[in-house]
């Protein structure tokens, strides 16, 4: 079927807006997300910090110790 290219058959209408919304669209910019209207609540206080044990705190160092030696130990090991 051969096709016939004719300019412009048809023209766009413009369609009015619905009913409920009463105007234009609104734009969305964002306002307010990198320079809120009211500066951020402050926490009540300094910020309590996890209490942890001297043995806790011994434990984790000789962990990440140990995490280092095997991963030099893997690092440099001959096959």
């Amino acid at each position: 079927m051969p096709y016939e290219f004719t300019e412009n058959d048809y023209e766009f209408e413009p369609q009015a807006s619905s009913a409920r919304g009463g105007g234009p669209p609104r734009k969305l910019t964002g306002v307010g997300v990198l320079d809120p209207p009211f500066p951020p609540k402050r926490p009540p206080g300094p910020i309590p910090a996890t209490p942890s044990s001297l043995l806790f705190r011994i434990f984790a160092a000789v962990l990440l110790a140990a995490l280092a030696a095997a991963t030099l130990f893997l690092l440099f090991a001959k096959h």
